[in-house]
């Protein structure tokens, strides 16, 4: 397959990982080697291995009967549909003004403080919206190719300058860290709540990829596997890379990040400036703005998408379109979206840790439900019995399950029991 026709089949695959290649890689990737070394290398990697069924599943979903994951809910019972709706509220704000304060801070960090912090967020936000609105999915996708490629080379450069300069391993005096103390817990816990996502951004994916407009098919959920896939391995590589680039550059210096968003954004990337040289400075500079620009892009879309299809379903729609009542739809959820994120920025500026711990924790806490939803969808009466999960990959899917289940509950019971 030639590059230009793998690079025209791309694309949910892409949105998909330019909404996990932000938070998850650029903050929590790096704070891990930074605080702990590769001693988290395996959770990075656990939580890509035991989250991948339940991802799969949205393309793959959407691909073989053209339908989302929320219509799949729907068909569970109106329990499950109104579950994800309720959550999803809940939590929408938070991961807007999340990914988003952390972009401002960038920004600010890239151009300079001739706006603030909070100005910066909001000139962020309406122009993403903005941008929605006008060209909505087609112009989301197309933008994200490119930011993403440029991400990825980027990163490889800055990853093999490191190792140029500071060999493959960190400083053998770095210090012993414990895993079991509350801290390592909390953290570790947030570490794997969005990595590489949140599994409810699943429904994301599905709406993604019904976006494209292909004939439901074995060959379009072909296709759509092979994007996500790809998207997929991106995400497990660039978390890898991040983390080797915390590692190398911060374990064992005897500074930790800030809380403060504009603190950190300079902490983040003057490390990097200062380790491998000035050359870099511009170049990690743009490499973490477009990660982050890139996933406040497809978050800000992602949330109007499902209110969007959930207000569609309501009216007693059966295919997914953008009927007028659907456009309206996400016009207004986007608009609020916007200025509710905004609004909790200005209370979370100074304490940008916080709040991704927070949001990350409910993503870790919820991650078993909408993982047993997705696995109940795709064992549907919709989806024929030859694609259903069965074989080793159906045990597969049930341990990942279980793993997700206990996590939960682990967590659950050291929190308020221990």
């Amino acid at each position: 397959m030639s590059f230009a026709k793998l690079f025209s089949l791309l694309g949910p695959g892409i949105v998909w990982a330019a909404t996990s290649i932000g938070v998850s890689h650029i903050v929590q990737s790096t704070r891990a080697g930074a605080d702990f070394g590769f001693a988290l290398l395996g959770f990075i990697v656990l939580a890509h291995v035991i989250k991948y069924p339940f991802f799969l599943f949205g393309p793959k979903y959407a691909g073989l009967t053209g339908k989302s994951l929320l219509d799949g809910y729907k068909n569970i019972g109106s329990w499950a549909f109104y579950l994800f709706l309720i959550l999803t509220f809940i939590t929408m704000f938070f991961v807007q003004s999340g990914v988003t304060i952390v972009t401002a801070a960038l920004a600010v960090n890239l151009f300079g403080d001739i706006l603030s912090l909070s100005q910066w967020a909001a000139l962020i936000l309406v122009l993403v919206g903005a941008v929605l609105i006008i060209g909505h999915y087609t112009l989301l996708s197309t933008l994200l190719k490119w930011m993403m490629l440029v991400l990825v080379v980027c990163s490889l450069v800055a990853l093999l300058g490191a190792f140029n300069k500071l060999g493959l391993a960190p400083s053998s005096e770095a210090p012993v860290i414990s895993l079991t103390s509350a801290a390592s817990i909390a953290f570790i816990v947030a570490l794997i709540g969005w990595m590489p996502t949140a599994i409810e951004v699943s429904v994301w994916h599905s709406l993604w990829t019904l976006s494209r407009g292909k004939k439901p098919s074995p060959e379009s959920a072909k296709n759509a596997v092979l994007d996500f896939n790809i998207g997929y391995c991106c995400s497990f590589f660039l978390a890898i890379v991040f983390l080797w680039l915390g590692a190398l550059l911060m374990f064992g210096q005897g500074e930790g990040f800030a809380n403060s968003a504009a603190v950190f954004a300079s902490q983040l990337v003057a490390l990097y400036s200062q380790s491998l040289g000035q050359w870099s400075w511009l170049l990690m500079a743009i490499v973490t703005f477009v990660a982050l620009f890139s996933t406040t892009f497809a978050v800000a879309d992602g949330f109007p998408q499902v209110w969007q299809r959930a207000v569609v379903l309501k009216a007693g729609h059966s295919k997914t379109g953008n009927s007028n009542v659907g456009n309206k739809a996400y016009i207004i959820s986007l608009i609020i979206l916007v200025m509710g994120s905004w609004w909790i920025i200005n209370d979370f500026a100074a304490d940008i840790k916080g709040l991704l711990d927070f949001v990350t924790t409910v993503s870790f806490v919820s991650a078993p439900i909408y993982a047993w939803l997705n696995y109940k969808v795709m064992m549907g009466a919709d989806v024929d019995d030859a694609f259903k999960p069965q074989g080793l990959f159906k045990v597969y899917t049930l341990i990942c399950l279980t793993i997700l289940t206990l996590f939960s509950l682990f967590f659950l019971w050291w929190k308020f029991a221990s």
